[in-house]
């Protein structure tokens, strides 16, 4: 009653159609949730994302949670998660993601981590709140503090796929706590050419880690 009483006051509208919201809904309505461009990477191990990280042998599988369109639907959920600072959008797509993840075998979830520069600017890392809606919802372990990011690398916008790993080699620390033959879920917001996620699984090989499953929100069809 409360709640309803709340959204009475400050009503809320969904994100994507501005439609009010009902009391159970979040950030989205029920018809732009059903109509979100899931891509079902989850289905198919030889999907396009994973022909990114292919060359690693200890990368098993790797799942983006939708597709992304410019103003479409997923663009605008991203934009109030990371501009506008609504962090909590991050933990309600980590939840929606979670049940395309159940089957996996997951020792500890790693998320993508931020220089403390850009830490300091945006108070909050998104792929750590995508990471801990996954948690609550599979019962796994984040570990936050397993690998920081040493080097707050340009924007990777306007650079070439060989530019940009370049442009992320040894921008990670080493990580210093065992996880010999574990299996680790590299959770990111957004996936273009691969090469931030593709250092950090490189430092969890050099660690000894036995598998590694990667998981994002989006990437491009």
């Amino acid at each position: 009653m409360v709640r309803d009483f709340i959204s009475l006051i400050f009503p809320q509208n969904c994100i994507n159609c501005q439609q009010s919201l009902i009391s159970e809904e979040k950030y989205l309505c029920t018809g732009c949730k059903i109509d979100l461009p899931l891509t079902n990477d989850y289905q198919n191990e030889s999907n396009d994302l994973f022909a990114k990280f292919s060359f690693e042998s200890k990368v098993k599988t790797a799942n983006a949670f939708l597709y992304f369109h410019q103003r479409g639907v997923t663009q605008k959920l991203l934009h109030q998660l990371k501009y506008n600072r609504k962090k909590d959008i991050g933990v309600v797509l980590g939840s929606w993601f979670a049940p395309q993840l159940a089957n996996l075998e997951i020792d500890f979830i790693v998320p993508v981590p931020l220089h403390r520069s850009k830490l300091r600017k945006r108070t909050f890392n998104q792929s750590e709140q995508i990471a801990s809606g996954i948690s609550e919802e599979l019962n796994v372990e984040v570990k936050h503090q397993l690998v920081k990011r040493i080097i707050a690398t340009k924007t990777q916008t306007r650079k070439s796929k060989v530019e940009r790993w370049e442009n992320m080699e040894n921008v990670y620390s080493e990580i210093k706590e065992d996880i010999s033959n574990t299996s680790a879920l590299v959770v990111d917001d957004v996936i273009t050419t691969g090469a931030t996620t593709g250092m950090l699984c490189q430092r969890l090989v050099e660690a000894g880690v036995g598998q590694i499953h990667i998981a994002c929100i989006a990437r491009g069809k």
